[in-house]
């Protein structure tokens, strides 16, 4: 095709003018290709809604919520319309300004996001730079997470009225566990013979994606079998109810799923069903509010005033990162401040003597004669070679 190019010289007549914009129409994909051009045009509309449909198959419902909050402050800013190509970096610059302004708190959490949403943008081929990569955030002062003392989980727990509730707060702050794999917790997850809880299986994914076990301490067996006791109760009433009132009965339990008693939920409601994250978060919430708790404190503080006490127990941190599931241990050093003991023994170091530079004085020997003498130009002789 090049030679042919080359042997039309012009003027060109009316056939070579042809096939010149044919051979050019031919070669257009490939030289787009070549210069990093997009194939198509890509509408925010439409890239939110393929990105949010991957995202709900493979990530957490958190995450997919999230995805969505995300995408409707990018479209509120730029229209459904606006193609993604279009989107340049002082675009994307006044936006996140924008963005801090209307969301001081969550605005990090939807940069990050939008962030790993264009990232996907570059593997489908719809665009050719992610410019969100390109902007750096100012930083913010780091603040270590707020934590509750067992006194304090004692005030909030006796003013929750759902004793199953009550239990799944105590639960959480002697295991650590987040909300979300609390509620999906079944009883063939936990060993009450080993007493140890296994944490993510076939059917429940973690948020690391990785399997961890936790050894149950007494206040968390306490929970768990208070739990199981108030269930078999309920179980006893449903059994000595005429079957036409069991239907019409709120507590009325349900039989148990396929796979009888393990596939049962450790935290159920009445009918068997497990609770929404969404309904025990706003209960302990309402609890701290009450009990005049500060306004940090919500349900995953439960999860940092696990790792708080054990790292003021002098716990290592390699030890709690495995009981949290982190899975690098740059997140678990967060709580590297709350060992105070460590602190404050690297601080005694301090006021300890210091060791002598100069040889205690031999009696009768003068100052400046003897040892002294040739200590000190030793040392003098040190000093000046550094």
């Amino acid at each position: 095709m090049s030679s042919e190019i080359q042997n039309m010289k012009p003027p060109l007549n009316l056939p070579q003018e042809g096939r010149l914009l044919e051979m050019l129409i031919t070669a257009l994909p490939e030289l787009m290709n070549m210069i990093g051009q997009p194939k198509e045009i890509v509408t925010l509309r439409v890239f939110a809604k393929e990105y949010s449909d991957l995202i709900k198959q493979n990530r957490s419902a958190a995450y997919y919520k999230s995805v969505g909050n995300s995408f409707k402050h990018l479209t509120d800013y730029f229209g459904l319309q606006k193609s993604i190509q279009s989107i340049g970096l002082k675009e994307v610059e006044n936006f996140l300004s924008h963005l801090q302004r209307k969301v001081a708190k969550g605005n990090r959490v939807y940069y990050r996001t939008l962030k790993a949403a264009f990232n996907k943008a570059i593997d489908w081929g719809y665009i050719s730079e992610n410019y969100f990569k390109k902007v750096k955030l100012p930083k913010k002062q780091r603040v270590n997470p707020a934590y509750l003392k067992c006194e304090q989980l004692s005030v909030i727990s006796d003013l929750i009225e759902n004793k199953v509730i009550q239990d799944v707060v105590v639960f959480a702050f002697y295991t650590g566990m987040r909300l979300n794999e609390i509620v999906n917790l079944r009883w063939k997850n936990v060993n009450l013979e080993t007493k140890v809880i296994t944490v993510g299986d076939e059917e429940f994914t973690t948020k690391g994606k990785n399997q961890r076990y936790i050894p149950i301490s007494d206040e968390a067996l306490t929970s768990i079998l208070s739990s199981r006791q108030k269930r078999d109760k309920l179980q006893e009433m449903k059994n000595a109810t005429p079957r036409i009132l069991r239907i019409q009965n709120p507590l009325y339990v349900s039989p148990l799923k396929k796979g009888g008693e393990n596939a049962a939920y450790v935290f159920s409601k009445p009918n068997g069903m497990r609770w929404t994250g969404d309904y025990i978060s706003k209960k302990f919430k309402d609890a701290c509010r009450i009990a005049g708790i500060d306004k940090a404190i919500h349900f995953h503080s439960l999860r940092h005033s696990f790792a708080s006490n054990l790292a003021q127990k002098g716990v290592s941190l390699y030890t709690i990162k495995e009981l949290l599931g982190h899975s690098s241990i740059a997140t678990t050093e967060i709580y590297s401040h709350l060992n105070m003991e460590s602190l404050k023994e690297a601080i005694g170091k301090l006021n300890s003597p210091h060791p002598d530079l100069l040889p205690p004085l031999v009696a009768g020997q003068a100052p400046g004669e003897g040892g002294y003498k040739n200590e000190l130009k030793l040392i003098t002789k040190q000093n000046y070679r550094s």
